[in-house]
């Protein structure tokens, strides 16, 4: 909360520190400036405000804890005759006999690592210098200059000059606290439930979700699941991740990896943590595209019951400069909610480019993986192995790697039947509707294709059988017919696609090659009826 984040301000100000950092987000600025300006007006200290937009100082006064701004024209009188450098705020507070905080918000981009514009440098440059020197000149007065941004990068050359606080996200204990504030009375009896429902926000984020879902007569359960969408949404805008609730789903085959995550969820019991028992430090699933490795994180999400944030890693790179901030910002989330599973969807592709952007990102990862405290599942998939730097895939890291294999004949059939299911009503409940050696014929006509593939061609075949019940343009029926996906539709689909495994078999088998040589795997040895078993050459 900005009241923690307000006691760690004045701490470094009682030890004399005349430059601060502070890292907040645009939307808890006003909470945080109304704290400040209320502890300076305790202890009797005037708390004066600088934005770039508008290059005025406004002094901070709370009445009836509305913040005010009160304009000071002694700086104004100064800044109007004396415009030959933007920042002459810099000058002003140097030798003015104005006392107390000053806040400068908006000064960070100038303050981060080097730019190529000969202009900018120079600002830079100019900006650094005057802030060192401003620290050195008030170094006996009463005077402290907080930065203030949503961004608290700095350059090397200046960052060891200034402290830097950055403002967390709240815990469910702050949370908890806080609700009552803005909480209906009906729905102060799940003040937790909604608590949790609220981690990964902050606090006027949290104001804002309550009032979009709060309407006359609603639930507090009704609130829960308004409250859990609007973080969705928030998240997704935010970090530009996926965050999915543990779903319900089926899978069909790679039960040696199933087993795995029966196993993690045991270890999530308090038993296991007495006998200090955790986790993998996290899971690499390796192995050709739609093998079902993104379908298997939201398996293990069902199986632990812990909900699942999936996050592209090589969209990282699009960000540029801002990439290392928003990996940053994003492992804080992370940690925050905690009891979570964290999903890298096609990590390798993050480090195809082999540059230094890739393995700045690759450090911090490797940094927080080793140093976090949290109850964090990470789960990374990729289909080139030999992208990933080998300090990521030593024990520590990935403690386990699973190749995710094509399917076998059994596990083929497994994906089938669940995929029949969604629209021929024979294979509800492990129904079936084709005889041994129709399966068999089926099975041997899909022998290269992966799990996506297969819910292709059966999409595409009950799209056929729809087609021939219904010649005609028919806008309804009394009664709905059933619809029966017949074999002779499947082979047809199969014979209009040309899986991956065939039109890219090179590159495919050495993706399959190098996942055997690397990870264990997912699959145990097929011994359903439909396995070709052992062949005796020999005859």
């Amino acid at each position: 909360m900005n009241n923690e984040l307000t006691k760690q301000i004045f701490s470094l100000i009682k030890l004399n520190n005349k430059l601060i950092a502070v890292e907040s987000p645009l939307q808890e600025r006003l909470r945080l400036l109304t704290n400040l300006a209320c502890e300076c007006q305790r202890l009797d200290i005037n708390c004066y405000l600088w934005t770039l937009e508008d290059d005025q100082i406004h002094q901070l006064v709370v009445n009836q804890e509305t913040l005010a701004l009160q304009t000071v024209d002694q700086y104004q009188a100064i800044a109007k005759n004396r415009r030959e450098h933007y920042f002459e705020i810099l000058r002003f507070w140097k030798t003015t006999d104005l006392q107390g905080i000053l806040i400068l918000e908006g000064i960070f981009p100038w303050l981060g690592e080097s730019n190529t514009d000969p202009d900018f440098f120079l600002t830079s440059e100019w900006i650094k210098s005057a802030l060192i020197n401003l620290k050195l000149y008030n170094y006996k007065a009463n005077k402290t200059t907080i930065l203030l941004g949503p961004n608290a990068s700095l350059s090397s050359d200046i960052a060891p000059e200034v402290p830097t606080l950055i403002q967390q996200l709240p815990t469910i204990e702050e949370i908890s606290t806080y609700l009552p504030q803005v909480l209906p009375d009906s729905s102060q009896v799940k003040i937790h439930a909604i608590a949790i429902a609220s981690v990964g926000m902050h606090l006027a984020d949290i104001d804002s979700g309550i009032q979009q879902a709060i309407a006359p007569e609603i639930t507090p359960d009704e609130l829960i699941k308004k409250l859990s969408a609007y973080k969705i949404d928030l998240l997704r805008r935010v970090y530009n991740i996926e965050f999915l609730q543990p779903p319900t789903i089926s899978v069909g085959g790679l039960e040696l990896m199933q087993e795995a995550f029966r196993r993690y969820k045991r270890l999530l019991t308090s038993l296991a943590q007495a006998y200090n028992l955790r986790l993998p430090k996290g899971i690499l699933l390796i192995g050709p595209p739609g093998t079902g490795k993104s379908y298997s994180a939201k398996a293990c999400s069902q199986q632990l019951g812990l909900p699942l944030i999936i996050l592209e890693w090589g969209s990282f790179r699009s960000y540029g400069n801002l990439a290392e901030y928003k990996l940053k910002n994003l492992f804080a989330l992370v940690d925050r909610i905690n009891h979570i599973i964290l999903y890298l969807d096609d990590f390798d592709k993050g480090f195809a480019g082999d540059d230094d952007l890739s393995k700045r990102l690759a450090g911090m990862l490797l940094t927080w993986m080793q140093e976090r405290k949290s109850e964090v599942l990470i789960i990374a998939s990729a289909n080139n192995i030999e992208w990933l730097p080998p300090e990521l895939t030593r024990s520590g890291r990935f403690d386990e790697i699973f190749k995710v294999d094509l399917p076998n004949y059994g596990e083929r059939h497994e994906i089938f039947t669940l995929h029949l299911a969604r629209f021929d009503t024979r294979f509800h409940n492990g129904g079936d509707a084709y005889s041994e050696d129709e399966w068999k014929r089926l099975l041997k006509a899909t022998q290269r294709c992966v799990g996506a593939e297969i819910g292709a061609i059966v999409e595409r075949a009950a799209i056929s059988c729809f087609c021939q019940m219904f010649p005609d343009d028919v806008l309804s029926v009394s009664e709905l017919p059933p619809l029966e996906i017949t074999l002779s539709a499947l082979l047809a689909a199969r014979q209009s696609m040309n899986p991956l495994a065939i039109r890219e078999a090179d590159k495919v088998e050495s993706m399959r090659n190098i996942a055997t040589l690397q990870g264990q795997p997912s699959s145990p040895i097929d011994s359903s009826i439909y396995s070709l078993g052992n062949v005796d050459i020999f005859g």
